[in-house]
């Protein structure tokens, strides 16, 4: 099986450059990347890279648009599959940690990467942000209180967000044991009782 950010009509040259690229970026950071060092991880020389990117930037830019697009079909279609809020708060949640379980390195370089290369990507991708689904999602919880006042969706939706990268983060790390679906049912309890 593919990784999610390699098309099924990519060459099989595209396919390993991206899969190195991944995994610097990943692993090291876009700053702590070079071209060369992507030439290197691929096995194909520099000219071959710039066949398929016109420049390191740009093979991030794309990597960060197709893994930004594909999780946010990915959660949409989850949220959009159920009637009610706590269905559609665990569909959202688990598609996003078995993503976490699935694809590691790309929801790390998602993360890390989103401040710098956000602002590059095309105009369909920042249209849909997954602060916006959050939002929406959380919009949607019945009116419950926690402590007497009501939580506003944006601050709800960001504390999800928060709470799933952070998540992501530490079991890439080993502070906390995966799988990331194993704590699923204890993210879907802590936001279930969010009141817009």
């Amino acid at each position: 099986m593919l990784p999610f950010y390699i098309g099924d009509d990519d060459p099989a040259a595209k396919r390993h450059i991206l899969r190195a690229a991944m995994k610097l970026f990943s692993e090291r950071g876009l700053a702590g990347t070079s071209i060369r060092d992507i030439a290197r991880e691929s096995g194909y020389t520099n000219p071959a890279l710039y066949k398929h990117f016109a420049s390191k930037d740009k093979l991030a830019v794309h990597l960060f648009e197709i893994c930004h697009q594909r999780l946010w079909t990915r959660c949409s279609a989850a949220i959009e599959a159920e009637t009610s809020f706590d269905a559609k708060l665990e569909g959202y949640i688990g598609e996003i940690l078995e993503l976490v379980d699935e694809h590691p390195e790309a929801m790390a370089f998602l993360s890390d990467s989103a401040r710098v290369l956000w602002p590059k990507a095309g105009a369909t991708v920042r249209r849909h942000t997954m602060i916006a689904l959050a939002r929406d999602l959380m919009s949607l919880a019945p009116r419950a209180r926690r402590g007497g006042r009501a939580v506003n969706p944006t601050i709800a939706a960001a504390s999800l967000q928060g709470t799933l990268a952070e998540l992501a983060r530490m079991l890439q790390v080993g502070v906390v044991r995966g799988p990331a679906t194993r704590w699923k049912s204890d993210l879907v309890a802590l936001f279930r009782d969010v009141s817009p």
